[in-house]
């Protein structure tokens, strides 16, 4: 039904066809002698960005440039010169705190997780283009040079746009500076050949203004890292969704992020004082003793036997506390998911649950506590709160002294404890804090769990549920601790390395340079397949002050406390590499009759199903015909009998 007036939809397909109207009025307005020069993919794009009006309260990831202005676009083109720019076209990380939300939120200290920004740009000079050098950084304040940036970009700007990534650190330098703010400006030039005519190609120079808080460092009990490293996103396999009872969807397409399903939990936490970073690279990756609480919420992917190891060392010797958040895990529900793709002809199975329970039962084994494969459902009071569990897990065990909540079907969900030195808190679903279940969000009970595992205070409901004097074993349900079927562990692990969105002192003191050029070792589980070799940096270098990647290369860098070049280490372009290996081996091991995570019998299997399939279909359309026809029999039966009847009644009246 068509009605009138406006209502808000989002998506690519509504958004493609309205900008696409606005470039068509755009490109009208253009005299026809102009059009050869003027009319470029580019400067559509740049008229169109150029002129929309940025729209207050919301964030650079909600409206990106803002929203379209038709009449200022227009008078953009009319003026346009070819030239090169960059958007966002300023990194202000002060004055616009809600337009650069959620990097606005994470200011910059020493220690802490890079702030990791992606720059677009659109190269209105010609159709390709390049970097004519490497970007540099340069300090316009004190502040400013206590900063480390790193580079990454396109190696072509082709066809007219390109990337220029962010990494930016704080020295240790800045550890106990007072807080102020950091300024710079990053500087590049971009040239293209010439036109078809031209003689001499064009290039421009494109300067990015950067201002951002630089803080002393925080006590280590205000500080959160959310490990984003183990969980999937946008997965080349089936992962479900967390809600098994919302049933218009299948798969979990969320990146399971501070910063999109959780974000109501990210903006209460840093409301509240707290510094939440994220964990882009392995558990190997940070230093224990910097953080109050390590937070593993709703893990899909796997945990290498170093990553466990360091990980309980962490949590009984260093103090870590530790927040797991899980969801349900059933293999006889995973396999009442599967389906039929029409799509790709095949037999689409469950690779993990709602999350990866066996690989967090293996994460937590050392510590006495572990999760079941029971899927729960209902709901929990904790002080003025009530919790709704929709589909979770619940808990299998937990070590003495430990204390349990539980549902009112009897289901322990929540459980707390001491373990070594640390506080562990472990829940079983996500409904209360993820934005994308529809349930009723509860993000400062999340707070409640922080201060607990931090070691801060307890919360007022903190006492209310069940003390258990021995170690606490749960009846309900088994105890998954290893996948049925060889092969889908290694389907879910990642490279044990070090990227460049690791703190500098976990980086090879050589760069990132080029794969195949560094020593490389064996980790994790034993593998003959190369996507499970790592490099190994030697020593560590000063501190750095710009690291500039050029697809993959190093075009060198400088330490402050002098040095030449370091040595062969590992390389960025490397954990793409092996990225790309754990693609093809996923994909390879899901095509139909490969003898991998679903068996030697897949191919016969689909097959089988699809021809049920098209004979259940056949049956149930004649079935559907033949209930037409008896029913229009009986119709038109009744008909003559009502009109006989009639009749009878009319002669009787005669």
């Amino acid at each position: 039904r068509i009605e009138r007036g406006c209502r808000e939809m989002s998506g690519t397909s509504v958004a493609s066809p309205v900008a696409c109207g606005l470039g068509t009025l755009l490109a009208s307005t253009v005299p026809e002698h102009e059009r050869y020069k003027k009319l470029t993919p580019a400067s559509m794009k740049q008229a169109l960005m150029e002129g929309a009006d940025k729209l207050p309260y919301e964030s650079i990831y909600v409206q990106g440039p803002g929203k379209a202005n038709l009449l200022k676009s227009y008078q953009v083109l009319q003026k346009y010169e070819p030239r090169v720019t960059i958007f966002p076209p300023e990194l202000n990380l002060v004055d616009d705190r809600d337009y650069m939300w959620p990097h606005s939120r994470t200011p910059l200290y020493a220690g802490a997780m890079p702030l990791m920004l992606n720059l677009t740009i659109v190269n209105g000079l010609g159709v390709t283009g390049y970097f004519d050098g490497p970007p540099t950084w340069t300090p316009t304040n004190a502040q400013g040079e206590l900063l480390a940036v790193q580079f990454e970009y396109s190696e072509v700007l082709w066809p007219w746009n390109g990337y220029l990534a962010l990494i930016i650190h704080a020295k240790e330098a800045a550890r106990f500076e007072p807080p102020g703010l950091a300024e710079g400006v990053i500087t590049f030039t971009i040239r293209s050949p010439p036109f078809p005519g031209e003689k001499e190609g064009l290039s421009q120079e494109v300067a990015v203004p950067f201002k951002h808080q630089l803080l002393p460092t925080p006590d280590k009990k205000y500080r959160v890292l959310w490990d984003d490293y183990h969980n999937i996103q946008y997965p080349p396999h089936f992962v479900p969704i967390d809600d098994l009872t919302y049933k218009m969807e299948i798969l979990d397409w969320n990146g399971d992020h501070p910063h999109t399903n959780f974000h109501p939990v990210f903006n209460w936490l840093t409301d509240n004082g707290y510094f939440v970073e994220i964990l882009s690279s392995a558990a190997t990756c940070f230093d224990a003793s910097e953080y109050g609480t390590l937070v593993l919420c709703d893990t899909e992917g796997e945990f290498l036997d170093e990553e466990i190891s360091k990980l309980r060392t962490d949590v009984t010797d260093k103090g870590l506390g530790l927040l797991v958040i899980g969801e349900w895990y059933n293999r006889a529900q995973m396999n009442k998911l599967a389906f039929f793709d029409d799509n790709t002809r095949s037999i689409w199975h469950p690779i993990v649950g709602g999350s990866n329970v066996p690989a967090l039962n293996r994460l937590l084994d050392g510590l006495g506590i572990a999760f079941s494969d029971e899927v729960t459902k209902g709901d929990l009071r904790l002080g003025r709160d009530k919790l709704e569990v929709k589909t979770g897990t619940s808990i299998a065990k937990l070590p003495p002294q430990s204390e349990v909540w539980r549902l009112r079907t009897g289901a322990p969900v929540l459980g707390a404890t001491k373990v070594g030195k640390a506080n562990v808190l472990v829940y079983c679903d996500t409904t209360i804090f993820d934005i994308n279940l529809k349930g009723n969000l509860l993000p400062h009970l999340f707070l409640d769990f922080v201060q607990y595992t931090a070691g801060i205070s307890k919360p007022g409901w903190m006492g209310s549920g069940e003390k258990q004097e021995e170690a606490f074993v749960s009846k309900r349900g088994k105890v998954p601790m290893e996948w049925p079927e060889p092969g889908i562990s290694d389907l879910l692990s990642r490279p044990l390395q070090c990227f460049k969105n690791a703190p500098l002192t976990f980086q090879p003191a050589g760069g990132f340079l080029e794969g195949g050029q560094s020593v490389s070792t064996r980790v994790g589980k034993e593998s003959a397949d190369p996507s499970f070799e790592i490099s190994k940096g030697e020593g560590r270098g000063g501190d750095i002050e710009a690291i500039n990647v050029h697809n993959g290369k190093e075009d060198g860098w400088r330490q402050s406390e002098g040095g030449g070049r370091a040595g062969n280490s590992p390389s960025s372009s490397q954990g793409s590499h092996l990225d790309d290996r754990f693609v093809q081996k996923i994909t390879a091991r899901l095509q139909p009759g490969h003898a991998g995570a679903n068996g030697g019998t897949e191919s016969s299997g689909i097959f089988k199903m699809y021809f049920q399939r098209q004979v259940a279909v056949f049956l149930f359309v004649i079935v559907c015909v033949l209930l037409l026809f008896i029913w229009k029999k009986r119709t038109r039966r009744n008909k003559v009998k009502a009109t006989k009847n009639r009749y009878a009644r009319l002669r009787q009246i005669v």
